[in-house]
């Protein structure tokens, strides 16, 4: 006989985000569910253990879905840790919160996926304008260097820049600016990419991103189009293998293919698929779900916990 499962998702914002809104529902059909505001979350430790409580009252969960880890008020550090000692505790964490920060570290993420055997361009991290400038003169031997932010998504402040007077002077600028500047070399493609959806040991979706006219960025945010389309065995292999390198449950790896196979660009440990399921009429939260749901029923009970508390729950 199954036993009773509990899912909390973390998020402030349940009905104002989409994709909050998806896994709140799509946890709900199959176990009991709560939302769990990160700024409502308190924790102690004591002679019995680790108690923590959800906006005051005592708190029970299996497994914790980071849907958006950061709140509207609190301390976000805090908030980071409790995420870190409940998975510490024996509650199951999706996606843990050490694969979401190195996501999000650009030049991690090209380390940890080097370090794993996956393609993908030289990538440079520096500090100072002077190796800044020396980054881009080595990189850019081979053709253009893609500058961007260490951390950052929907391609925010990335551009393309060349090893002459324009594109020194703008990565010195951006590095004295910033006072870090991460350059990866430039993979040539027809203003098109693929994103695909990974979720546990499967790739669930696969889209073909069109960057609008004039434009070489394929972010949906910045206008470009999708459709769904087949995922190729190379590709699935790179997008897996980009996924196990950062220990993501869950991810959107960004892929170019080209003459010599695909190469992995970006991956994004809390991704958006409202255009993934637009696009391909896949629903991602189910997927999720079933993949949390299935990894908690294979785990021992969590050891962190406490008196069942469901605030704001809806019970499946």
């Amino acid at each position: 006989m199954r036993r009773s499962i509990h899912i909390g998702v973390v998020t402030a914002w349940p009905e104002a985000d989409w994709e909050s809104k998806q896994l709140l529902a799509a946890c709900a059909r199959r176990c009991h569910t709560a939302v769990l505001d990160p700024a409502g979350l308190s924790a102690c430790v004591g002679p019995r253990g680790l108690t923590v409580t959800a906006d005051g009252l005592p708190l029970s969960v299996d497994a914790v879905i980071l849907a958006r880890g950061l709140g509207r008020g609190g301390d976000p550090d805090v908030q980071f840790e409790l995420y870190r000692t409940l998975e510490e505790w024996g509650v199951l964490v999706v996606n843990r919160l050490g694969a979401l920060l190195s996501a999000q570290d650009k030049f991690r993420t090209s380390s940890l996926l080097a370090r794993a055997g996956v393609p993908t361009p030289p990538a440079v991290v520096a500090q100072s304008p002077d190796d800044a400038e020396a980054a881009l003169e080595a990189l850019g031997r081979g053709g253009e260097v893609v500058a961007k932010p260490v951390a950052g998504s929907l391609g925010d402040g990335v551009e393309r820049v060349s090893a002459d007077p324009a594109g020194r002077a703008a990565v010195r600028a951006r590095a004295e600016r910033d006072g870090a500047i991460y350059l990866q070399a430039y993979v040539a493609h027809p203003g098109r990419d693929l994103r695909a959806f990974v979720v546990g040991a499967e790739v669930r979706a696969t889209v073909e991103r069109q960057a609008p006219p004039g434009e070489w960025r394929t972010n949906v945010a910045l206008g470009a189009s999708s459709r769904g389309v087949a995922c190729p065995g190379e590709v699935a292999t790179a997008a897996l293998g980009a996924a196990r390198a950062l220990a993501l449950d869950y991810a959107g790896v960004d892929l170019v293919l080209g003459p010599g196979g695909p190469t992995v660009i970006e991956v994004n440990g809390n991704p958006s698929w409202q255009g993934i399921e637009e696009a391909t009429g896949l629903d991602m939260a189910d997927a999720i779900a079933d993949h949390v749901l299935g990894r908690t029923l294979r785990r021992p009970l969590a050891s962190a916990h406490a008196a069942p508390a469901w605030n704001g729950a809806t019970n499946g």
